[in-house]
């Protein structure tokens, strides 16, 4: 009996031993279980803000690249305006020159009529960037409706309203743009050149004859602001080196008045011609530079076919080339005045 009941005694003092042991494993469980769940929930918070933040620095790369686009689209605007204002001289044939496109216009009370003193273009808009509506000849009467502040007149082109360059329309009526005055030679080089637009005054054989009774009283019938007279005698009566100064310089101020510009030619070089010698033709060029008033600008195409070249059939007259070279060197010597002027 005693045997039984101490063996009992020992179960009880083992009981809350391994009530502890059970509460400390219980109690380590659920500390693992509750570090477990916060590292999950730990990688998920970090994933979230991971992701939103990749999310914030997409927008703002894409935000960048919407303003940097932008900012481009603005730039090619601008370049384009600043191209424009040098792209305008490669399409002038037509001598206008301008690039504002910002620009007021003052509307008269009372359309006026001015006339074209050159070939120019009619635009849409005051400024050579702007749509060609089309070309008026020099002498074109044309209704102006206005002016710009960037230099340009507002005018009725058919049924449309353009713009030209103030410069080139006046209030006078121009003249013929070239008179040429001249002997057979003349006659030839309006043939070459096929000018229809200009005056020729001109008749085979002859001097300072025709220049006085025909040729001068034509020139005075024609005349008129702008115009460019060259007279080219003397090749068929070089002895008449005074009379033909005499007369230019007496006409001189007409002339000008009119607002013309008075060139002489000289008398061009021959080749082994039986009756006219070089030594001749440059003593009468000669006294006709120092004899002209001094207003009267000198063309020298005697140098300029003598240092270029030239061709002859007959040792007096030239060949097309010869004649369309000529000309090609008055006229660009004139525009060269022009410029200087």
């Amino acid at each position: 009996m005693r045997r039984t009941g101490s063996r009992k005694t020992r179960n009880r003092k083992f009981k809350p031993l391994v009530r502890i042991i059970l509460a400390i494993s219980i109690l380590l469980v659920a500390v693992l279980i509750t570090q477990y769940v916060v590292q999950r929930l730990d990688n998920k918070t970090t994933a979230f803000a991971k992701i939103e933040t990749e999310t914030v620095a997409a927008d703002k790369k894409a935000g960048a690249g919407t303003h940097k686009a932008q900012t481009a689209k603005v730039t090619k605007t601008v370049s384009k305006t600043t191209a424009s204002k040098g792209a305008y001289k490669a399409d002038n044939l037509l001598k206008d020159d301008s690039t504002k496109s910002d620009y007021k216009i003052t509307v008269y009370e009372k359309e006026k009529n001015l006339y074209s003193n050159d070939r120019v273009n009619v635009r849409s808009g005051a400024g050579t960037e702007f749509d060609r509506l089309g070309v008026i000849k020099r002498d074109t009467k044309m209704e102006v409706l206005g002016q710009t502040d960037n230099g340009w007149y507002q005018v009725m082109y058919g049924d449309e309203v353009g713009y030209i360059r103030m410069d080139f329309l006046q209030e006078k009526e121009p003249g013929v743009e070239y008179i040429f005055a001249g002997d057979s030679r003349t006659v030839q080089m309006s043939q070459a050149v096929d000018e229809d637009d200009y005056k020729w005054i001109a008749k085979v054989g002859e001097g300072y004859n025709f220049f006085s009774s025909e040729a001068v009283p034509q020139i005075d019938a024609t005349v008129g602001d702008g115009s460019v007279i060259i007279i080219n005698y003397g090749v068929n009566d070089l002895h008449n080196s005074e009379k033909y100064i005499k007369l230019i310089n007496k006409k001189i101020d007409s002339w000008i008045d009119a607002g013309a510009t008075v060139y002489y030619a000289a008398v061009t070089p021959v080749s082994d011609y039986p009756t006219i010698t070089n030594s001749d033709i440059e003593k009468f060029n000669s006294e006709m530079r120092k004899g002209l008033d001094s207003r009267i600008g000198w063309l020298d195409g005697y140098s300029f076919l003598q240092n270029h070249g030239f061709s002859t059939g007959d040792g007096l007259h030239y060949n097309e080339a010869t004649y369309q070279s000529l000309y090609s060197f008055y006229v660009n010597q004139v525009a060269s005045v022009k410029q200087t002027a």
